[in-house]
């Protein structure tokens, strides 16, 4: 059943695809550089932490950066400013957390046109980096930058394998950085731990998980991945895995109540600390701080500072 399922995705994103190549379906400008950051993998390459290292890095080289995401599992309607008092099922976990950690706007706008708008007009923005845009045809970008954490060419697509779409659909793509296994790879970048975050916001040492028994709780894509940082850094794991995005319930908070007895440390990750309550996060629980090392920074800053010159809009000081 997967098999025939994944080969009627496949047709249709095939299809798709035509359309916008053909010119059938419109891709719209909307009169600011564009800069979209995606996969064509089903979540865990580092989309929202490679965002975040980009848009730190273009705010301190004096640009003016906005982040347009589509906000998945928010329920606020339309164009909205993220604000860090938002909470995540108003407007999506990934938003609200680049936006409590960042000095950069947020827009949630599942029409990232109108968000792309936005930013332009209201926030007098240079250029936008839109978070998970790869499949978002609809709005013209002017530079298209992939993240591939695995052998993408002998994977399926969904849901027999992990592929949104086919490999050969990175030859859309202007920038191909490997999140994973990349070796000496120049185009390549890294999820990097940092620092554990505790219950008062405080920063922790990283040593402190050595030789410590904990529960790791997590809602992402790739579960196993971050028990193994866990792991890496001495630490002595249970995974407790819930689905990608979840909404974590009374009846949730209770089973990690439970299976944390004997442990030394709850740890969680940044993504999943703003889905939770935070009533609830006090005593053992921890949050990894974890950064992406970006090894090929300047060449995409480059091409950035590029676009955006020849944009004739920049507004550094």
């Amino acid at each position: 059943m997967r098999k025939a399922l994944s080969r009627v995705y496949g047709y249709v994103i095939a299809a798709r695809n035509l359309c916008y190549d053909t010119g059938l379906f419109t891709i719209h400008r909307t009169g600011i550089p564009v800069v979209s950051i995606g996969n064509i993998e089903a979540g865990g390459t580092g989309k929202t932490p490679m965002t975040i290292a980009l848009a730190r890095e273009l705010s301190s080289r004096g640009l003016k950066p906005a982040i347009v995401t589509r906000g998945y599992r928010g329920r606020l309607k339309g164009v909205v400013l993220v604000r860090p008092d938002h909470q995540a099922c108003e407007v999506g976990d990934e938003a609200l957390l680049m936006a409590r950690i960042l000095r950069v706007p947020v827009i949630k706008a599942p029409d990232r046109v109108r968000g792309a708008i936005f930013a332009r007009d209201e926030l007098s923005s240079d250029l936008v980096l839109l978070d998970d845009g790869f499949q978002h045809r609809r709005i013209h970008r002017d530079l298209d930058i992939v993240l591939v954490a695995g052998d993408v060419g002998s994977d399926a697509l969904l849901p027999l394998g992990r592929l949104r779409e086919p490999a050969a659909s990175l030859a859309r793509a202007d920038l191909v950085v490997h999140t994973k296994g990349a070796g000496s790879s120049e185009m390549s970048a890294e999820l990097v731990p940092c620092s554990l975050i505790g219950p008062s916001g405080a920063e922790e040492d990283l040593t402190s998980l050595s030789g410590r028994h904990v529960l790791a709780v997590s809602g992402i894509a790739r579960p196993g991945h971050f028990a193994g940082m866990l792991k890496d850094l001495g630490a002595r794991v249970d995974v407790l895995a819930f689905p990608d995005h979840h909404g974590f319930t009374r009846r949730d908070m209770e089973t990690i109540s439970a299976r944390s007895q004997g442990k030394d440390l709850i740890v969680t990750t940044e993504k999943d600390l703003v889905r939770l309550d935070p009533s609830q996060i006090k005593g053992t629980w921890r949050a990894l701080r974890i950064e992406m090392r970006v090894k090929c920074m300047e060449t995409i800053v480059r091409e950035i500072e590029s676009i955006v010159r020849k944009s004739g809009i920049s507004r550094q000081g």
